[in-house]
């Protein structure tokens, strides 16, 4: 279940060094842009998908504001991109896996893919005031908590697969956006 908390803000992070920051620093963290035309005109590309999808949002409670999708794209693109990456590597462990994990009693009916989500979605879990959400939305380079976690996981046809989501339903876009 960790890898669904501390395995995707570890995979959010590492996501940051292959995004708008992270391609200016080479190896060593000097400055050096290392990408070349053709990636960089790619990633342009796949990141104009998610300006689009996070800036067409109104968020609740806020008088007709949308999440500022320009503002929020190295986030978003770091948390959709963590999210896959931990993802993987708890597959990777579990393929790796000699015995058995014991199950948590009252959780059982779920599955490892779906305790996974779930505990990725619980670590978003706040409820803010309507003023701090309108803050956030204006200062902070990170789309609200909820957003965080529907719009992710809507972008992810693992998550759709674990909980049977048809495909352009709420919770599996017909569009997902990708990076990585």
């Amino acid at each position: 279940m960790n890898y669904g908390s501390v395995g995707m803000v570890t995979g959010h992070e590492i996501t940051h060094g292959f995004d708008d920051t992270g391609r200016q620093y080479n190896e060593v963290g000097g400055l050096r842009n290392w990408w070349d035309k053709k990636t960089l005109s790619a990633f342009i590309e796949l990141k104009k998908c998610f300006i689009s999808q996070y800036g067409e949002v109104e968020v609740p409670q806020t008088n007709g504001m949308h999440i500022n999708g320009e503002q929020t794209q190295g986030e978003n693109i770091a948390d959709n991109g963590g999210i896959r990456a931990a993802y993987t590597a708890m597959k990777i462990a579990e393929a790796k896996r000699t015995i058995k994990e014991k199950r948590i009693r009252g959780i059982e009916k779920y599955g490892q893919e779906q305790l996974f989500f779930i505990n990725y979605a619980y670590s978003w879990c706040m409820n803010s005031r309507p003023e701090a959400t309108v803050y956030k939305i204006i200062a902070d380079p990170h789309s609200p908590n909820r957003f965080r976690v529907n719009i992710v996981l809507s972008n992810f046809e693992k998550f759709a697969e674990a909980f049977d989501c048809p495909k352009g339903s709420k919770m599996s876009s017909k569009k997902q956006c990708r990076v990585w």
